[in-house]
């Protein structure tokens, strides 16, 4: 089986704070209108109760990556450990990868005119710390983890019901918010 590092958020922690969507910006010198990770706040009702919860998100580092497979330059590649690696010195800036990733993750560059996203500081990795964003986590919310070393039987997809999802096989899960009974 292949190494596949990947994000596990737990939605029952998350606060919706945007301390790893800042350390993040902050650290790679992303420019006020650019982010590599997103926050969304979710409300939803049924009849086993309400949830209300945040899910941060950034790249999938999906293991079959529709980003790779479109690109016309060769601007992706996919490490051993499974992290989709962007260079943007092969990048045409050609936004083939924005079109065509399922999730919205490959963003332009405002100053480059390339694409870019979220590399899971695979710099940081290899000195065995962690990402900016799992470590500014003031709620520990966030992991970066060996998908296939964890249970995931107490984890779920929320990325679905996405038609990339099976496609893409995204190495990204949740730890299922709680229902809320008021």
């Amino acid at each position: 089986m292949l190494k596949q590092i990947g994000f596990i958020l737990d939605a029952n922690r998350c606060l919706g704070c945007g301390a790893c969507l800042k350390a993040c910006q902050i650290n790679h010198n992303l420019p006020p209108t650019l982010t590599w990770r997103t926050i969304r706040k979710i409300e939803d009702e049924s009849s086993d109760g309400k949830r209300r919860f945040y899910l941060s998100s950034a790249c999938n580092h999906c293991a079959n990556p529709e980003c790779m497979r479109v690109c016309p330059s060769g601007a992706y590649s996919k490490r051993r450990d499974g992290i989709v690696v962007h260079n943007s010195s092969k990048c045409m800036g050609c936004k083939s990868c924005v079109a065509s990733c399922p999730f919205s993750v490959p963003k332009i560059h405002p100053e480059t005119g390339k694409a870019t996203k979220c590399l899971l500081c695979y710099d940081r990795l290899d000195l065995g710390m962690t990402p900016y964003c799992v470590k500014a986590c003031p709620t520990r919310a966030l992991l970066c983890q060996e998908i296939h070393s964890i249970s995931l039987d107490q984890l779920i997809r929320l990325t679905a019901p996405l038609p990339g999802l099976r496609l893409t096989n995204p190495s990204v899960y949740y730890k299922e918010p709680r229902r809320l009974n008021y």
